[in-house]
């Protein structure tokens, strides 16, 4: 029997408890968490839930569940993955990337979702029978690109608004700040990244190293794009000099 404690809209506990799969009364939530991971080199963590799951099995999603009654986010984080995957999260390197909160229709639920920093190859993880198949670490904009994964993750409540922030934060590992020296020979400090404010891609903002030292800004996938020359030889875009 699992065993829930009960928040108000504030997220405040109120002393209340409920058991799972109990309707909560009115004005009362419980605490759902999920995890999204990156690793060093932009990479994020998908696992592939059991296909005896009694909801949404055999389908690809993140790591996740309820908090149950004493734990706290970060409690119920560890606890998760550590069920799921079989590795402790690094909770030193994490933070909140978004709060939802879902009424009654959705289920009654306040959601956090943690975005964790940390290297684990997938040969240190040890999926839980019963609740997962399989893992893979995967670049985000790759997961756009494969119609069955984008529609399986998109089942997430919170998936289209985390997103561009997790394809951003990617980015933001494989593109640091620093000096570049474009393939055509002239310097560039990258200032920073950002996502367009219409097409919510991310964006490199960068300086010239010459000239007046105009600021431009590119879609980061651009950036570390090869380029092929006239003799048919490929190099980067852009080569990172000094971070």
């Amino acid at each position: 029997m699992e065993i829930w404690d009960l928040y108000d809209e504030n997220r405040d506990k109120t002393g209340e408890t409920a058991v799972r799969g109990e309707q909560l009364p009115e004005g009362r939530y419980h605490l759902v968490v999920d995890e999204l991971f990156l690793n060093s080199k932009g990479e994020t963590l998908l696992q592939r839930r059991a296909k005896e799951k009694d909801i949404m099995p055999d389908i690809w999603s993140v790591m996740g569940g309820s908090a149950t009654a004493g734990e706290d986010s970060a409690t119920a984080c560890v606890r998760e993955t550590e069920e799921e995957m079989g590795f402790t999260p690094d909770m030193k390197n994490a933070r909140v990337l978004m709060k939802e909160i879902h009424g009654p229709e959705e289920g009654s639920f306040l959601r956090d979702v943690w975005l964790i920093h940390q290297d684990v190859p997938l040969s240190q993880m040890t999926w839980q029978p019963g609740e997962v198949q399989d893992g893979m670490w995967i670049l985000p904009e790759k997961i756009k690109e494969d119609p069955r994964l984008w529609k399986e993750l998109n089942v997430l409540y919170f998936w289209k608004q985390a997103y561009p922030y997790l394809c951003l934060e990617s980015m933001r590992i494989r593109i640091p700040k620093g000096v570049y020296r474009h393939y055509k020979g002239k310097r560039y400090e990258v200032l920073g990244l950002c996502l367009h404010s219409e097409t919510e891609e991310p964006m490199v903002i960068y300086k010239a190293l010459y000239g007046f030292q105009e600021i431009w800004t590119r879609p980061a996938s651009m950036w570390n794009e090869e380029v092929k020359l006239a003799d048919g030889t490929t190099v980067r875009r852009f080569t990172l000099e000094k971070e």
